[in-house]
């Protein structure tokens, strides 16, 4: 059985839901920066700028395109019908518990969740894809109204 579950973030409610045309996804040696544009053209910056224990901004980060990540259709659904204190015309996003990408990362070796417990696996959906940024702290968001 499948322990992994969805849980509804919504830091920011500028973005309407199901709406994101656009994603970018930069890495320098300043953070990572993963832009959403809707179709109304509001851009929220997701910024991940702290220097981490792990001497990184982001302990990994990946996209999958939106088929191969169908397997998160089912938690998605259950989240929505266990959290409901969201605003449902915004966009949300999803922190995992007992994520297996965690656990992925875990056997690398280096520092991982259990020096760690705060650690936390993020995940970003737009029309395309899917982003899953593992942290061990919340971004910044920055909104621009494009309109």
């Amino acid at each position: 059985m499948d322990s992994r579950r969805l849980h509804i973030w919504q830091p920011v409610t500028c973005l309407e839901r199901a709406q994101i045309i656009n994603a970018t996804l930069n890495y320098t040696d300043r953070g990572l920066c993963l832009t959403l544009i809707d179709r109304n053209n509001t851009e929220v910056d997701i910024i991940y700028d702290k220097m981490s224990p792990i001497q990184d901004y982001v302990w990994s980060f990946r996209y999958t395109g939106e088929i191969p990540r169908s397997d998160l259709v089912d938690m998605v659904t259950e989240a929505m019908t266990q959290e409901q204190s969201k605003n449902s015309s915004a966009e949300w996003f999803y922190k995992m518990s007992n994520s297996d990408y965690i656990e992925w990362f875990d056997q690398l070796p280096w520092i991982g969740s259990k020096e760690i417990p705060t650690v936390e696996h993020h995940i970003y959906c737009y029309n395309d894809g899917v982003f899953d940024i593992i942290s061990d702290y919340e971004p910044r968001f920055v909104i621009r109204n494009n309109a």
